[in-house]
C-alpha cells in the first residue's frame, strides 16, 4: 500500500498536525501487518531520497513545490511515477483532499482494465480535518478545489470523519456509495509512573536544554503550527499573553510550546518582553512525541489543527485538557463521542483571555485528580473506541479479500 502526503517525517507534531495523523496511521497499519509505503516531496536539498521509519518505506521523489507553477509539475511528475509503480501496489492512498489526490486518480485511472468489477489497484482519498483546517474549506477557498473534488470521482473510495463533509462532497458531484466514514480508536492507556516522568524529562533536555525541569516542576503543554494574527486571536498568541498570570500563580511552572511558524519569533520576543522567557521552552518541532506525553501534566488546545493529531493523542495520553470553545471543537468532541465528554474538559472563551486563566486555576488547583480524572477518560474512550473497528476498516477498504491476523494490544 501506498501512502501519498505532502508533509511527512520529521515535519510532524508542531508543524503539520496531517503529517503527524499520517505518521501514527502508517506505523499503526505496519504493525498490523500490512506493507506499507510513504510517497512525499524533499523539502530539503540534502534529504536522502529514500529512507526506512520502522517497517515503513519512504520515497522522496522530488523537490517539494513552492508555487501554482511547480505543484503542477510536481502533481504530473507524481502521477507519472505512481502509474510505474502500480504493478506492485495493492492500493495507493491520498493522506488529504489536496493536488495530489489528481495525480492518485489519474495513476489508479491509467491501470489496466477492472476484472469482476474492481481495480487491481485501489485509489483513495482522505478528506478530513475539522473548522477552518478542514479539507473541504481548504478546497472552497482554493484556484484548483474543484478540479480536487472532481479527482474523487475517479477514485475507488473517500474516506471521510463525518457527516458535515460526506454532505460537501455529495453536493459537489461524489458519488454517495463512494464514501466510507472512518471510525476513531485508541489505544489502552498507561498510567506513568514518577520515574518515568523524570526519565523522559532527562533525555528531552538531553536534546535541547530548554526543555530543563527540576524534580518539582509541573509542564503546561502547547503543541501546534505557529501561525495565524499576532496577538492573542491566534492559539499560541492566547497562551503567550496569559503566560505571565500562569507563572505568577505557580513558581513550579513550566510552559512548553512546540512548534515552528512564522510567529516563532514573535512569540519569542514576547515572552522576554513578559520576563518569562526563563520559564517557557520553544523547541521547536517533535517528529515523535512518545517522551514529550510522559513528561507534561496538561495541554491546551485552542487551534482547529490540532484536531487532526495532537487533541486525540492528549486524549489517549490521559492528560488534562484546557480547551477553547471554538465550534469546531464542540463539533468535533458531539461527533466523535458520547456528548458527556464534554463536561470532563476545562473549557475558555478564546474573546476572553482570562477564562484561560480561570481553567488554568480548575485544573492546576488539584492536579493530581485532574490527571486522574483524564486517565478514567482515557481508558473509557478505550473500551468505547478501540483500535480494532478502525484498523478493520482499513482492511476492508485496501484489500476485503484478504484476511489478516488481529491487531496487537496496546
Amino acid at each position: 500500500m501506498m501512502f501519498v502526503a505532502r508533509h511527512y517525517w520529521p515535519l510532524c507534531a508542531g508543524r503539520h498536525e496531517a503529517a503527524a495523523a499520517t505518521f501514527e496511521l502508517t506505523q499503526r497499519l505496519a504493525s498490523w501487518g500490512m506493507q506499507v509505503q510513504v510517497v512525499t516531496p524533499r523539502h530539503g536539498n540534502t534529504w536522502p531520497t529514500e529512507i526506512m521509519l520502522g517497517d515503513v518505506k519512504v520515497h522522496r521523489v522530488a523537490a517539494a513545490p513552492r508555487g501554482d507553477w511547480s505543484t503542477q509539475r510536481y502533481v504530473r511528475h507524481l502521477g507519472h511515477w505512481l502509474a510505474e509503480r502500480m504493478p506492485g501496489l495493492d492500493a495507493i492512498v491520498c493522506d488529504q483532499l489536496r493536488e495530489e489526490s489528481r495525480a492518485v486518480a489519474t495513476a489508479v485511472q491509467s491501470g489496466p482494465p477492472e476484472v469482476g468489477g474492481a481495480r487491481a489497484t485501489v485509489g483513495v482519498a482522505m478528506c478530513g480535518g475539522w473548522g477552518e483546517d478542514s479539507d473541504e474549506i481548504w478546497c472552497q477557498n482554493t484556484r484548483s478545489g474543484r478540479r480536487v473534488l472532481q479527482s474523487c470521482i475517479g477514485m475507488d473510495a473517500v474516506v471521510t470523519d463525518h457527516a458535515k463533509t460526506d454532505r460537501y462532497l455529495v453536493s459537489h458531484g461524489v458519488p454517495a456509495e463512494k464514501l466510507r466514514r472512518r471510525p476513531v480508536g485508541f489505544h489502552r492507556p498507561v498510567r506513568v509512573t514518577n520515574e518515568e516522568r523524570m526519565d523522559a524529562r532527562r533525555s528531552l533536555r538531553g536534546i535541547n536544554l530548554d526543555l530543563t525541569t527540576d524534580n518539582d516542576s509541573r509542564v503546561l503543554l502547547w503543541c501546534g503550527p505557529m501561525a495565524g494574527p499576532a496577538s492573542s486571536e491566534s492559539g499560541v498568541g492566547a497562551l503567550v499573553q496569559s503566560a505571565r498570570f500562569l507563572a505568577a500563580r505557580d513558581p513550579d511552572l513550566r510552559i512548553w510550546m512546540l512548534g515552528d511558524g512564522k510567529l516563532r519569533d514573535w512569540v519569542h520576543a514576547e515572552l522576554r518582553a513578559e520576563g518569562v522567557r526563563s520559564v517557557v521552552a520553544i523547541p521547536g518541532s517533535f517528529s515523535d512525541m512518545t517522551e514529550i506525553w510522559r513528561s507534561v501534566d496538561a495541554v491546551v488546545l485552542n487551534e482547529d489543527s490540532q484536531l487532526r493529531f495532537t487533541f486525540p493523542a492528549t486524549l489517549a495520553a490521559g492528560l488534562p485538557v484546557i480547551v477553547a470553545d471554538h465550534p469546531a471543537a464542540r463539533e468535533y468532541l458531539q461527533t466523535q463521542f458520547d456528548a458527556s465528554i464534554l463536561d470532563s474538559l476545562a473549557w475558555y472563551e478564546p474573546a476572553k483571555p482570562s477564562t484561560l486563566r480561570k481553567a488554568f486555576r480548575s485544573v492546576w488547583g488539584d492536579l493530581e485528580m485532574a490527571k486522574q480524572h483524564a486517565f478514567e477518560l482515557a481508558r473509557d474512550l478505550s473500551r468505547r473506541h478501540p483500535l480494532e473497528p478502525e484498523l478493520t476498516f482499513w482492511q476492508s477498504i485496501l484489500r476485503p479479500d484478504q484476511n489478516m491476523s488481529n491487531p496487537k494490544a496496546s
